[in-house]
């Protein structure tokens, strides 16, 4: 019920009050306006009470309207601090869009710097891949050579000990023949002229020097203990050995490699193998390759 309802009934009572009073009044100047006036009386008491129950009524509605208008007062107010709450938020929120669309665009635009660098650095990394995979090549090229060499080297040096021990052997033979020719000359009485030998052809050794000093006799030994690449000899300074010499290695008879000389002490001898295609074990019988061949066994 509203209050302009309200207003309403509480007239319409007022005036039904008033035209019972009126009425009462009329009826009383009748014959029977005892009995009339005290059915009015009666009527009044009802509309008084049925007044006064209105009234608490719309009293307790009016309350009851005024603690919902209160609610929804405040109920209000709470929306409207709310929605300030919310616009407050939503300004923050825009602000925060705004500095992530710049930190975005900032980003695009390094993250385009960078993919630029990037492309830059993947053309130079493949520039140097190749440079790589050629020095690669080159290295892998210049290795095979310095192993062929390495080989070429040790089949000349073996070579080189044997003409070596040729021309000794030559000398020896021009040496033996000059003492024999003398011999014939005192024999004979007569003077002989020495008629100076031909140097042995092909055998060509007066550019060739030898590879490490010759000793007077065949240094001859064993191996004594491997270390790596370093290895010892049972042989040393007091048997003619030398820094710089170079000793074959065989085993069973079989060539396996050439040593060359590094450190002498005057029993043990130590150095390193001459070429990578060598793997002497301890036992392996060594001679000095300046005078391979000088003396048996």
């Amino acid at each position: 019920m509203n209050t302009l309802t309200k207003v309403f009934v509480v007239l319409l009572v007022v005036f039904s009050i008033a035209f019972t009073t009126m009425t009462i009044s009329v009826v009383a100047r009748t014959a029977n306006w005892r009995d009339t006036a005290q059915k009015y009386q009666e009527h009044a008491r009802i509309a008084d009470t049925n007044l006064r129950n209105l009234i608490a009524a719309s009293a307790a509605d009016a309350a009851a309207s005024d603690a919902a208008v209160n609610e929804h007062l405040r109920k209000n107010s709470q929306l409207e601090a709310t929605v300030q709450q919310k616009e407050t938020e939503l300004q923050q929120m825009r602000a925060e869009l705004a500095r992530a669309s710049s930190e975005k665009s900032s980003s695009e635009a390094m993250q385009r710097g960078l993919l630029g660098q990037l492309s830059s650095c993947d053309t130079t990394r493949a520039q140097y891949r190749k440079q790589r995979d050629d020095l690669e090549r080159e290295a892998i090229d210049v290795r095979r050579r310095n192993i062929d060499l390495n080989d070429r080297v040790n089949e000349l040096t073996a070579r080189v000990a044997v003409m070596l021990e040729q021309k000794r052997q030559f000398e020896q033979q021009i040496n033996i023949l000059q003492q024999e020719n003398t011999k014939l000359a005192q024999r004979s009485g007569g003077s002989f002229s020495r008629v100076p030998l031909e140097e042995a052809t092909g055998v060509a050794m007066n550019s060739v020097s030898a590879l490490s000093p010759i000793a007077a006799t065949a240094i001859r030994g064993s191996i004594v203990d491997v270390s790596g690449d370093v290895v010892t000899l049972s042989v040393g300074a007091t048997d003619g050995v030398k820094e710089g010499m170079i000793f074959v290695v065989h085993r069973d008879d079989q060539y396996v490699g050439d040593l060359k000389i590094s450190i002498t002490d005057p029993n043990r001898c130590a150095g390193r193998p001459v070429g990578k295609h060598f793997s002497p074990h301890i036992g392996d019988s060594v001679v000095d390759a300046a005078r391979l061949g000088t003396s048996p066994g």
